[in-house]
């Protein structure tokens, strides 16, 4: 039988225990107001991180995050009222289907996905939640561009069409060099060493976007450390450059007073002086495209570039290092189909010391 004292001292026991329980429970009251009293509007936590990146990223990289943020992001959510702690993977995918449905493509939304995760990270860092939703976050497919891979001859189809336009410059050197439009745009005369006979790749003119406006934005910043790069000339580029050098001058002087001084340095300019904007150079590259019913974008003679050097016997590695890709892995991904051809020599060399085998059962 149970005595007294035990009973008494079960007694006790439960009593503590209540204590302890009640007093958990008080702390776990306490913890979720303090949560709520830290909680935000995912929307301003949007908000918050974009004037984090003001400093950190090249203007015209902001100005993308800032259109995504206030554009799309931010009303969606603001409209919803999600709070930070209500924010589930499942939110996420139901903002990006209807982004999808309303006809963005899969590439811009996982361009969104990709600055919401680097909010929540920031959310993470800086104690406002203790997780990220967006890693758990399901992606609609994209469908990856494929290049056009231009014959040499169709390359100089292009040239003689755009010949005596402000395009053939940047056409020219796209398409010789491999540059990327920003790097054909960005080149200026002092990158230009013709001793040596070598172009070095470290300055970019892009577009941006600010308060609805286009501006350009002049860069020493290049995309990738390794985009900044130094080339020898071959000398057809170096024979045009020269000439170009000289034709340029001719019109400084026949054209002084109204020649335009402000881009003097540059390499792609008109007659006039003025720079080739970004927005010129594609859309009357597409245009003359259309006319000409060639399905060519102008990033397509870097592809074309590149896919000559490949099929001419260059190592993927000279390839990348050439076109200034952030690791080979990058060429890889991008040229891969194009070492089909040396495939079939490994397949033909297994056939020659093959031959005398006897493979039959």
């Amino acid at each position: 039988m149970t005595t007294i004292e035990e009973l008494i001292s079960e007694k006790k026991e439960l009593e503590r225990l209540v204590v302890k329980l009640a007093a958990e429970n008080q702390q776990l009251k306490d913890e979720i107001s303090e949560k709520k009293a830290n909680d935000i509007l995912f929307a301003d936590l949007i908000e918050q991180w974009l004037k984090s990146r003001k400093m950190a990223v090249k203007i015209n990289t902001y100005e993308a995050y800032r259109s995504q943020v206030y554009v799309h992001i931010v009303p969606y959510f603001r409209s919803k009222n999600t709070m930070l702690s209500q924010l589930t993977p499942g939110m996420l995918e139901e903002y990006y289907l209807v982004k999808y449905n309303a006809g963005l493509s899969g590439l811009t939304i996982r361009k969104h996905h990709s600055n919401i995760k680097m909010a929540l990270s920031y959310a993470v860092k800086n104690g406002l939640t203790d997780h990220n939703a967006a890693l758990l976050a399901e992606l609609p497919c994209t469908d990856r561009y494929c290049g056009n891979f231009i014959s040499t001859d169709q390359f100089e189809i292009i040239l003689n069409k755009v010949k005596n336009t402000d395009l053939y410059t940047p056409v020219f050197l796209a398409g010789t060099m491999g540059l990327r439009r920003s790097e054909v745009l960005g080149l200026r005369w002092s990158d230009i060493n013709f001793e040596t006979q070598t172009m070095c790749i470290q300055h970019t003119v892009v577009k941006c976007i600010k308060d609805h406006k286009i501006t350009l934005v002049f860069s020493d910043v290049p995309k990738t450390r390794a985009s900044r790069r130094t080339l020898p000339l071959p000398s057809g580029v170096l024979r045009y450059l020269k000439e170009l050098r000289r034709r340029q001058c001719d019109n400084y002087t026949a054209h002084r007073d109204k020649y335009s001084r402000e881009y003097l340095k540059y390499i792609c300019v008109d007659d006039m002086g003025l720079i080739v904007k970004p927005d010129d150079l594609s859309v009357g590259f597409g245009r003359i495209m259309a006319e000409m019913n060639f399905r060519c974008r102008f990033h397509d003679l870097r592809h074309t570039c590149a896919s000559l050097l490949v099929q001419h016997g260059i190592e993927l590695k000279s390839v990348s290092v050439w076109l200034g890709h952030s690791s080979i892995a990058v060429t890889s991904d991008i040229y891969t189909h194009l070492t089909y051809r040396e495939k079939l020599k490994v397949a033909e060399t297994i056939d020659e010391y093959m031959k005398d085998v006897n493979v039959s059962r």
